[in-house]
């Protein structure tokens, strides 16, 4: 089933040319033209009843038309299909890519909500270490872990708090599983979300902690922290909830964007909610990190 992209607006200049934006300032501007005069645009955008089925909208069109062509007009409605003008009905959008997202209990319904909104099929698992219910994982458990993972292309993994210690565990078995992993958390009245989709190419989390790290004036009191969090990963969080859900939300656009395009430049984005400031930091591979690469023997990159 298709139907016109609810996004855009087509705006008649003529019976042969249409006019499509998505809004005053959007790049998304150009126009369609009827070079031939059949009349196909108007009847596409002034006589058809949506949503219908591709082959039926295309026989429609073709007898509309002042000279049938059944090729002609195929090969519009892929055009108009591949540059979004038409999409394909949200029954029939479904991702069908299998996701896996990993999150504490208290954050399950909120995640789950957005996703289902969102249109995706996806599988949460709650991150506990004491319950070994189908619904339950625990990253310490490697094999058990290992087991539950391994249908899902891309795993996501959510905390309301920085923890690295599950960070680490996260990165190991996705890197152990060749899995896509993208690590979203808040950090104080910040969320970051870490796209790790091509361990070969960007590395993997170890490789952005350390670029991370890098940036930090008050490295010495971070690490007492990030110590802290290493043998106690008990936080109470102060952040508030409408932090949590942009930062989902946010996760959900992006993914949308990594399963519809091969070929994207990965970077870590960073929602800074105090000064409601939002950057993106290009994600690099750093040489002999002992997680995806050299010495494993090695406990930093840069040792």
């Amino acid at each position: 089933m298709l139907t016109l992209n609810k996004g855009m607006l087509f705006i008649r200049c003529s019976r042969y040319e249409y006019l499509v934006k998505k809004g005053s300032m959007s790049n998304y501007s150009f126009h369609l033209k009827d070079e031939d005069k059949t009349g196909i645009l108007e009847a596409l955008f002034e006589k058809t009843d949506f949503p219908v089925p591709q082959e039926r909208l295309a026989e429609e069109l073709s007898n509309k038309i002042s000279e049938p062509n059944e090729k002609y007009v195929s090969d519009l409605l892929e055009q108009l299909l591949e540059i979004e003008v038409m999409l394909e009905c949200p029954n029939a959008q479904q991702i069908e890519k299998p996701v896996c997202i990993m999150t504490d209990l208290e954050q399950v319904s909120v995640i789950q909500d957005i996703f289902e909104k969102g249109g995706y099929s996806a599988q949460l698992l709650v991150l506990d270490d004491a319950n070994h219910n189908e619904q339950f994982i625990s990253l310490n458990h490697n094999e058990a872990a290992s087991e539950k993972l391994e249908p899902f292309e891309y795993v996501i993994l959510f905390k309301n708090h920085f923890s690295p210690g599950t960070f680490y565990q996260a990165n190991k078995l996705c890197l152990e599983q060749n899995k896509k992993l993208i690590i979203a958390y808040l950090d104080g009245s910040e969320g970051i979300i870490i796209p790790l989709l091509n361990f070969a190419q960007v590395g993997c989390y170890n490789d952005f902690e350390i670029l991370r790290e890098s940036s930090f004036y008050n490295l010495l009191d971070y690490q007492v922290m990030k110590e802290r969090l290493l043998q106690q990963d008990k936080v109470q969080p102060t952040s508030h909830p409408l932090h949590f859900h942009m930062l989902v939300n946010q996760t959900a656009l992006l993914l949308n964007q990594y399963m519809q395009f091969s070929s994207l430049n990965y970077y870590a984005y960073s929602m800074d909610f105090e000064r409601m400031v939002n950057t993106k930091t290009r994600l690099l591979k750093f040489p002999k990190c002992p997680s995806c690469q050299s010495d494993k023997n090695l406990v930093h990159a840069f040792i």
